[in-house]
């Protein structure tokens, strides 16, 4: 293990990009334990008023005690229902006007709609006189210059704590790992683990990552058990066969998952190793990428440029192509929110995306949620194969048992190899038992019978140093071959969301914190009270863009 790490960084012809030493972005195996616990929820989905669209991560707050969760990606979120005759929840996104509603008044047997209304959005200050496009580019750059500029200025350098959500899962591409696995209902989400954090900030101006003044209490853990637990697919990156990204480069040493999403937040380290092409953010930011000024937007009565970007592909790499979006206060210039997409040769689905949204507290920036998601690809232990035999000395026979059902016009005896000492024996046929597509009788010669000398072998029925057997070309229904391990195109998430802020709240001293090289599932709960007013809130997304 090692604590000296930062961010990641992508193959270019052995040549680092931008000159830059090789940063590593470290993954482990996530080893779980199952937990089980239920509450009553009362399910809500936020939406456009006028599009109908889902308003995405959608920040909702209990008025009354400054406590809340976030939507989703599909606009959902939930509330307890101990929480229902406790007052209101106030919902807020940037570019909508904030809606209260009263809980008293939600149903409890279904989803309740809540629509939000566009606020008066508008393009201002921006276009002057001539060469508008000229101007716009060169104000948007100016504004982003004056944000980085004023980070220590907008954020907290005094020590503070977020409660929060912490999640992580994957979620299949296409529909290969459904074929694989022979279901018959879509497999949206596999390896989901809940967790509720108190995550400790001894100020913008210490590292987030190795100060020891900045930790992480674990006050609730679980594996989802609602969802596959597949270990195969959270086996170590080795960049080439059992796990890997394109064109991506992850060590396969240890770390800590909540460290791996830390490290992404390159507002918080803005002075640190993100990830490519944002890198240093408050020195290769505006270097790597152009910049427009789209509209200026409302969160409440603060005005926010919206200012789009793309990456220079003359400063990057013309094999990579970013794309995002950022959220800067017209008033003080502080960064509401960063979305950040890059793209491999053009491809449909991004290598990895990144949301980070702050929201003001009297005179600072507090964390909102942050989220990351990144591709790879796997080979499944989920295949196609022969899992075990039995003798059958009254048939002269082999009793061969199959994970799946097989295809029988793949069913040759030519495809059957038995081998007894190195020396192979002589397969007549093969019959399947009692009409099963799992179950084979593989029946052998006499010859081939008697120079096994079974009643020698018989003495203790241990055959597996004597015999082997090598199935080749058959397939199972779906078409898979047997033995051979599917490679899975996976999407990883790894999502915060902040229910409840603490000003100047110091590290406590001798707790059992949350070790940064170890997985989650291996850290200590520590006891909270009034627990059950954090929650998890289990609705997933369906996708990263």
């Amino acid at each position: 293990h090692t604590s000296n790490w930062r961010g990641f960084c992508f193959k270019k012809n052995k040549i680092s990009i931008l000159n830059r030493k090789k940063i590593s972005f470290l993954v482990l195996i996530i080893i779980t334990i199952s937990t089980t616990f239920s509450q009553k929820k009362i399910s809500c989905k936020v939406v456009d008023a006028s599009s109908g669209a889902p308003i995405v991560y959608a920040t909702v707050m209990l008025k009354n005690i400054n406590r809340g969760t976030h939507a989703d990606l599909n606009g959902n979120f939930e509330i307890p229902i101990e929480q229902k005759n406790k007052g209101i929840i106030r919902i807020s996104s940037i570019g909508y006007k904030t809606k209260e509603v009263k809980l008293s008044q939600l149903k409890t047997n279904s989803i309740n709609v809540i629509y939000l209304s566009i606020a008066n959005n508008q393009l201002n200050e921006i276009v002057i006189k001539s060469s508008k496009k000229k101007k716009r580019q060169l104000l948007g750059i100016q504004i982003v210059k004056q944000a980085i500029q004023n980070i220590t200025e907008n954020y907290p350098t005094e020590p503070h704590s977020y409660i929060g959500y912490y999640r992580d899962y994957q979620q299949p591409v296409g529909d290969s790992y459904q074929k694989n696995r022979q279901s018959k209902e879509e497999i949206k989400y596999l390896n989901v683990h809940e967790a509720i954090i108190e995550s400790f900030d001894d100020g913008f101006d210490s590292d987030k990552l190795e100060s020891k003044k900045n930790q992480s209490l674990l006050y609730n853990y679980r594996t989802n058990n609602q969802f596959i637990q597949d270990p195969s697919l959270t086996v170590p990156y080795d960049n080439e066969k059992r796990k890997y990204s394109e064109s991506v480069y992850i060590t396969p040493l240890g770390g800590n998952e909540l460290n791996i999403l830390n490290l992404t937040n390159t507002i918080r380290n803005h002075d640190k190793m993100s990830f490519s092409f944002s890198n240093v953010f408050e020195k290769d930011f505006v270097k790597n990428h152009k910049f427009k000024v789209k509209q200026v937007i409302f969160s409440d009565t603060t005005p926010i440029y919206e200012v789009s970007f793309s990456s220079i592909m003359e400063t990057t790499n013309y094999d990579y192509a970013a794309f995002g979006t950022i959220y800067i206060s017209k008033q003080d210039f502080a960064i509401h929110k960063l979305n950040y997409n890059l793209y491999y040769n053009n491809k449909k689905n991004p290598q990895y995306s990144v949301t980070i949204e702050y929201i003001p507290k009297k005179d600072k920036m507090y964390l909102n949620y942050i989220t990351f998601n990144n591709f790879f690809e796997a080979y499944s232990g989920e295949y196609f194969k022969l899992i075990k035999t039995y003798y059958n000395p009254k048939q002269q026979s082999f009793e061969m048992h199959f994970n799946r059902l097989v295809a029988l016009n793949s069913i040759h005896k030519r495809n059957f190899k038995i081998y007894y000492k190195n020396k192979r024996l002589k397969v007549l046929d093969i019959i399947p038992i009692e009409g099963s597509s799992r179950v084979f009788n593989v029946v052998i010669d006499e010859k081939s019978f008697d120079d096994i000398i079974l009643k020698k072998e018989n003495v203790n029925l241990i055959y597996s140093p004597y015999l082997k057997f090598d199935i080749t070309n058959i397939k199972d229904l779906n078409g898979f071959e047997i033995n051979k391990r599917p490679s899975l195109k996976i999407n990883q998430y790894r999502e915060f969301f902040v229910q409840e802020t603490f000003e100047q709240k110091e590290l406590p001293i001798q707790q059992n914190f949350i070790d940064k090289n170890a997985p989650l599932s291996k850290s200590l709960i520590t006891p909270l009270e009034l627990e059950n007013n954090y929650w998890l809130n289990t609705p997933l997304k369906s996708s990263k863009n």
